[in-house]
């Protein structure tokens, strides 16, 4: 599986790439990607692609007819915006989507997405990638919603210990 990220796409490619990604999430994403994602990736230009927190990243693999999508991602905002994922079911539970979310927070430094907690893969995904839940809210369809976000912004502050050593520490 390669991941790549499309960011430097002619005007007269982008609308045919961007037609084949949106067909590719309605037929792959399981009608778990939310209006607000689908419709941000809708009317997303080449140059918001390069705006910070905006990132599109594909994954493919290498099929009889050269190389075919396996998944997608995309974040806009650092995810406060959009953040949404959709693999193949071929490809799902071989962590692409863990690989796709994890390559993002590499290319963009922070990442935040919500899911819904009854959206098990989706969890497991984001916490294989490293994302933290921070809050539980109610999302868009009413279901309880996992916040999650990446570590150094989950605004807890962590004390590594090692072996042997006191966890209890002498406040004078």
């Amino acid at each position: 599986m390669q991941i790549s990220s499309i960011y430097d796409t002619s005007p007269a490619q982008w609308t045919a790439r961007l037609d084949g990604l949106l067909h590719f999430i309605r037929q792959h994403g399981d009608r778990r990607i939310t209006l607000q994602g689908y419709r941000a990736l809708a009317t997303l230009t080449p140059e918001q692609l390069a705006l910070p927190g905006v990132s599109l990243l594909i994954a493919t693999v290498r099929g009889q007819h050269g190389r075919q999508l396996a998944g997608l991602s995309f974040v806009s905002g650092f995810g406060k915006e959009a953040c949404l994922v959709a693999v193949h079911p071929l490809y799902r539970g071989k962590h692409t989507g863990s690989s796709l979310l994890t390559a993002q927070l590499q290319r963009l430094g922070r990442l935040e997405c919500s899911v819904a907690s009854d959206n098990t893969p989706s969890l497991k995904m984001c916490f294989r990638a490293g994302l933290a839940a921070v809050a539980l809210t109610t999302g868009p369809t009413g279901k309880p919603t996992l916040e999650l976000r990446s570590p150094e912004h989950t605004g807890s502050t962590t004390i590594s210990t090692q072996e042997g050593e006191l966890l209890c520490r002498n406040p004078s």
